[in-house]
């Protein structure tokens, strides 16, 4: 029974891969929740037609404006717009990725390789939309239908990788895409890099253990773009991640076997008890002294874990488990009072009887507008605190 609810790495079937496709190729975006895979496939089909708008544009220019001025071969005015058109999308990706990388912010490694996959498979799938209408019409029929029947092989074999991609990501229910890459200058470079240590580390239940990392700031300070960007990191090493509110979690822990909620037919999340990573968020309303400002109710929170999360705490203490609190702070101070925090991290390792120390981050301030070019410009300190915190006794 334990192995049932053990962390484990996405499994996803060729046939689970083709039938997330055939749903989403048949779903409509006004009665369906809109999935990652579905917007992935709608994007390589809009770039298919991108293509052959880049080749209708390409010939004008070729056949009918530089006509004005030069002798254009038939040749030319015939193949001349399958080369510019190609030329034309592929400069276009270039341009992206080179935005892309400008636009990150330097506190965290940016992924150049996914980014150049990413730019190759759009460079792709709007150079074979160029393709397709160039051999239209003039070319034998056959040939036009070996090369569509080409093309569809092409596009569909390609697909499967990417595809798996997005499947692992909408599985883990986090409310938004973050690659923390763009985040704002929240934490400074020496934090960010301690962070991004433990999240090159693999997860459980490979790696050096399970940890426990809680998350506290105001609202708008980027406490959200930071366990997000835990989630999608993860998830995009291929790990399994699972995000959901405190109130879920009581609610399944209440229950046996263990409840789930797999969401949406279409975006069927991963088991929380299978995920390696797990986010919860939401706690800070449940434990908040509402008698006093920016003090949260310590006894209540050891209260939770001892009664209402002891049935699954040994669950907990098997996977990386991310704690996000909410705004608990004095309005005349910044910070929450007396390392409110560190307490609450100290019990959470207790309890998840945890063998590495829990990582702290604090966050004190609204984050900073985003800057035009922020990769030029790293901020090595912030007021954000970041500390490891041993396991109370």
């Amino acid at each position: 029974m334990a192995d049932d609810y053990a962390p484990r790495a996405p499994a996803l079937t060729f046939w689970m891969l083709w039938k997330q496709a055939l749903r989403d190729a048949q779903g409509k975006e006004v009665q369906d929740a809109i999935t990652y895979s579905y917007v992935w496939l709608a994007d390589q089909t809009g770039h298919i037609f991108q293509g052959f708008v880049a080749h209708f544009l390409s010939g004008l220019v070729i056949c009918h404006v530089l006509t004005c001025w030069f002798s254009i071969s038939p040749w030319t005015c015939k193949w001349g717009p399958l080369f510019l058109g190609i030329a034309v999308v592929t400069g276009w990706e270039v341009r992206a990725y080179i935005g892309a990388v400008r636009g990150a912010t330097g506190l965290f490694p940016l992924d150049r390789r996914l980014l150049r996959q990413n730019a190759a498979i759009a460079s792709f799938y709007m150079a074979l939309g160029v393709a397709l209408a160039a051999v239209t019409g003039v070319v034998d029929v056959w040939v036009q239908v070996i090369g569509a029947v080409v093309a569809l092989i092409l596009g569909l074999g390609l697909a499967p990788p990417w595809v798996r991609q997005k499947m692992i990501w909408q599985k883990a229910s986090l409310p938004f895409l973050f690659r923390l890459a763009d985040l704002q200058r929240t934490l400074g470079m020496d934090k960010a890099k301690a962070l991004q240590n433990w999240i090159d580390e693999e997860a459980p239940p490979s790696g050096p253990g399970p940890r426990q990392i809680v998350i506290g700031g105001p609202i708008g300070s980027g406490r959200t773009d930071i366990a997000t960007g835990i989630g999608t990191e993860f998830a995009f090493k291929a790990a399994t991640v699972r995000y959901l509110s405190l109130g879920a979690l009581l609610e399944f822990a209440a229950q046996m076997p263990l409840g789930d909620d797999s969401g949406p037919d279409n975006l069927d999340y991963w088991p929380w008890y299978h995920a390696q990573v797990l986010i919860i968020d939401d706690i800070g309303p449940v434990i908040a002294d509402h008698g006093a400002a920016g003090k949260a109710d310590t006894q209540r929170f050891e209260d939770l874990l001892k009664t209402g999360l002891k049935p699954i705490l040994g669950l907990l203490a098997q996977r990386h488990t991310v704690w996000v609190f909410g705004d608990l702070q004095d309005p005349k101070h910044t910070g929450m009072k007396n390392h409110i925090l560190d307490t609450l991290a100290a019990m959470i390792a207790k309890y998840c009887n945890a063998t590495r120390t829990a990582l702290v981050i604090e966050l004190k301030q609204q984050r900073p507008p985003r800057m035009r070019r922020p990769a030029l410009e790293i901020v090595a300190q912030t007021n954000a605190r970041m500390a490891e915190v041993a396991r109370a006794p």
